[in-house]
């Protein structure tokens, strides 16, 4: 729960990445106007977070390229089974640090507002809520794309509420929200999301959010009207890149010439 009179409690973002994804291999590298995809994500997190930004990743590769770029990094072990795990890693070397909230940003969200971030972070002035998250309106098309989760949620007149299950594909589109891959948690909440087995759906659907659901651990999210797009495919990436044209950023990230990947 968010302490009301500590005015700026201590925030810790951290992003995870690795290279071996499936449906877009060395993803985090692949340029996006000259620069690495997880280049942008941090440097968009250092932008608008209140505090420190790491990114955690088992491979050198990325921690080269960032280092280059003034970024933190971690290096971890390769063989983590969740984003959140392989946080975890890093938040243990931050031992002597205390953090209030430790913010969990998919490292393929290169285009996040600090509007997300707010409300997510606001979730936690519930004392139920052992971890934030947000959702927006699920298009028609996206019902069958596997790569979009899918998170079911009552949500009330504030556009906020607990979701109960996470999907890759849905038959209805009611109650279903289309999953933004940002997570808030506390030092406790992800203390006793690692320390858990991965669970059986979370296995079956290859959704970590489903170790939370069936051990009974409390996921609210909020509702936001715009949806920070994600890359997870190479039509993805193309979609992106035209995307960029039209984004109000920073143009003054530099890049060490081809450094990443195309």
């Amino acid at each position: 729960m968010i302490n009301k009179n500590k005015k700026n409690p201590k925030i810790l973002t951290l992003i995870p990445a690795r290279l071996e994804s499936k449906r877009l291999p060395r993803k985090p590298l692949r340029l996006i106007d000259g620069v690495p995809m997880i280049v942008r994500v941090a440097k968009r997190a250092e932008k608008i977070s209140s505090g420190e930004v790491i990114v955690a990743s088992g491979n050198k590769e990325i921690c080269n390229i960032l280092s280059k770029q003034n970024i933190k990094s971690y290096l971890t072990r390769s063989d983590h089974k969740s984003g959140t795990d392989r946080i975890y890693e890093v938040y243990k070397k931050l031992k002597n640090k205390k953090f209030d909230f430790i913010i969990n940003i998919q490292g393929d969200l290169p285009f996040f507002k600090k509007e997300l971030i707010r409300k997510t972070l606001s979730l936690m002035n519930d004392p139920n809520v052992d971890i934030a998250s947000a959702v927006c309106d699920l298009k028609k098309d996206e019902i069958n794309d596997q790569n979009i989760v899918k998170a079911r949620v009552e949500l009330d007149n504030k556009n906020n509420g607990f979701s109960y299950d996470f999907f890759r594909k849905v038959d209805k589109i009611k109650n279903c929200f289309h999953h933004i891959g940002i997570y808030v948690f506390n030092s406790s909440s992800l203390k006793k999301f690692v320390n858990l087995k991965p669970s059986r759906l979370e296995k079956k659907r290859n959704l970590e959010q489903m170790r939370a659901i069936e051990n009974n651990m409390k996921i609210k999210v909020v509702k936001v009207s715009e949806n920070p797009p994600s890359i997870d495919t190479p039509e993805d990436l193309k979609k992106i890149r035209l995307f960029y044209r039209s984004f109000s950023l920073n143009n003054s990230i530099k890049l060490t010439k081809n450094e990443g990947s195309n």
